[in-house]
């Protein structure tokens, strides 16, 4: 018969970090915190790019739409890009050229070329919505994550 000597009694009270532990510990959430507030700041400047995307397309439907009014023979101001522009005659109403990627510029009547960029503004919106998902998942780690930082910093003292 083997006698097992009995378990010894474990005090029931956890035992207290080191403040080495508590120190490194500190970094580790202070770092995750940095880390997320930057991710937070990239998103931010991503929705304002996406935001202006969006206005911009909104713009060119209104433009599109409102094509119907414009008689052959006007003048108008075309844009050339980066906000500059020229005096141009309308030769043509009933078509334009679209991008649809990858360099590709196709010539399409007006109903489908609202339609393409309709499509592309659904897109956008729907990109939009992801990116603000992730600022709230990162900005409710945030909130979770300072008052650990600050009860760590405080018992350092």
């Amino acid at each position: 018969m083997i006698i097992m000597p009995a378990p010894k009694k474990h005090d029931t009270k956890p035992a207290q970090p080191s403040k080495a532990e508590i120190e490194q510990e500190l970094q580790k959430k202070y770092i995750e915190l940095q880390m997320l507030k930057q991710h937070i700041n990239a998103i931010v400047q991503q929705k304002q790019a996406i935001d202006e995307r969006q206005a911009e397309l909104r713009v060119t439907i209104d433009a599109l739409k409102n094509m119907n009014g414009i008689k052959k023979g006007e003048e108008i101001w075309s844009s050339l890009g980066s906000g500059a522009f020229v005096k141009s005659d309308i030769k043509d109403t009933s078509s334009v050229l679209v991008a649809v990627g990858a360099g590709v510029v196709v010539q399409e009547n007006l109903p489908r070329a609202v339609e393409i960029l309709e499509s592309r503004l659904k897109d956008m919106d729907a990109i939009s919505r992801d990116v603000i998902q992730q600022a709230e998942a990162y900005a409710e780690r945030i909130n979770k994550l300072e008052p650990e930082v600050e009860q760590l910093a405080e018992q350092l003292g």
